[in-house]
């Protein structure tokens, strides 16, 4: 039932619009008419005004035409990395990718193509649905931005789907929690070539601190990294300051305490033995979530694939994203795929095949949870 060409020229044609994270004003105004075109009540919230951004969430809802069953959730995000600006979407062998100088944005955009696919077959064949609440959020990708700004009254659902995810098999029932670590090494300038002996490198210091850091693959629960080292001004300069960003993810947070005080130690640590001062602050990002696979989600996502002859792998992401934040607000939510690759890179690529599939899925659960 799901049209294969329409879901491919749909989905092509939302890669074409820009929707960088916090100018997704475009993308929101168009699915925003293409939902209300397919009979939902429709809603931007005001999020954009809270994060800085040019729209909101938009949020649909649609009154099923069967009673008395459970609200279900359908969710993906609208914006993208930064390098999204003029894809050229290209096809090959049933494979869509950029021209390779951009990235291909379908993170998450088959997640929406599929959801107003789906959309679209259940008003064009009159299949029998419970309530159906959709959120296309902002500003996934710097932060899960718009879904934090979400407001709990406007969300409806029982549990939910977010669409967002990669291989069609796989189903996301555990995602990490995550602390981002913000810290600025001071230490004192000086003329590197006259007298260096007064100065203390800000960026020697923290070289030792974060080479004592234990960061990659902690263990199969917990991952740490420093992405973002800021610093210097010249060469005959030695360096007063150092700005470094990382983060660490667990599954545990007992154990993501743990590796935050690890790599706030060594920092300290450092700081203390070159004499350099230490300006450190540590915010949560997001909290994890484990929906069990007892629960009625979980469930009917793995007979929905296993009805359309897919044989569905249960596993836990190491990234986060929207469910985490509908699951720390009471909605228990997994992630299911639409088979996107190389995801924020210039080799991200699709199978259409995949796509349909990830769709299909969709449709079959909202079938099952009407019956």
């Amino acid at each position: 039932m799901i049209k294969k060409e329409r879901l491919k020229k749909g989905f092509l044609s939302l890669v074409k619009i820009n929707s960088t994270s916090l100018k997704e004003g475009r993308i929101v105004k168009y699915l925003n008419s293409e939902l209300k075109r397919l009979g939902l009540k429709t809603r931007i919230d005001n999020a954009g005004a809270k994060i800085g951004g040019v729209s909101g969430n938009l949020i649909g809802f649609l009154k099923g035409n069967v009673k008395n069953r459970d609200i279900i959730l359908l969710n993906a995000h609208v914006d993208t990395v930064s390098s999204s600006v003029n894809i050229k979407p290209k096809i090959s062998r049933g494979v869509i990718r950029s021209d390779g100088r951009t990235i291909l944005g379908a993170d998450d955009k088959a997640g929406v193509a599929a959801i107003l696919e789906v959309l679209r077959v259940l008003k064009e064949r009159k299949i029998p649905h419970g309530d159906i609440q959709v959120i296309f959020t902002v500003a996934e990708e710097i932060g899960l931005l718009g879904a934090k700004a979400l407001s709990r009254r406007l969300l409806k659902a029982d549990f939910g789907f977010s669409i967002d995810g990669g291989d069609v098999p796989i189903v996301l029932n555990k995602a990490p929690s995550q602390d981002n670590i913000s810290a600025t090494v001071i230490g004192k300038a000086a003329h590197a070539g006259v007298h260096p002996e007064k100065g203390i490198n800000s960026i020697k210091v923290t070289s030792h601190a974060i080479a004592a850091m234990k960061l990659g693959r902690i263990d199969k629960e917990t991952t740490a990294n420093i992405g973002i080292i800021k610093g210097g001004q010249a060469t005959n300069i030695i360096p007063e300051e150092v700005e470094i960003k990382g983060e660490a993810r667990s599954h545990s947070l007992r154990k993501l305490k743990a590796q935050v005080k690890h790599m706030k130690t060594k920092l300290k640590k450092a700081c203390r033995k070159y004499k350099a001062k230490l300006k450190i602050k540590v915010s949560p990002a997001y909290r994890s979530f484990n929906v069990s696979r007892r629960h009625r989600v979980l469930k009917i996502a793995v007979n929905a694939a296993r009805s359309l002859g897919i044989k569905p792998k249960i596993k836990s992401t190491g990234g986060g994203s929207d469910a985490n934040i509908f699951n720390r607000l009471g909605i228990s939510t997994i992630i299911l795929g639409v088979g996107a690759s190389g995801v924020h890179t210039n080799r991200e690529r699709i199978r259409i095949d995949d796509m349909v599939k990830g769709a299909r899925v969709i449709l079959e659960a909202i079938e099952l949870i009407a019956k």
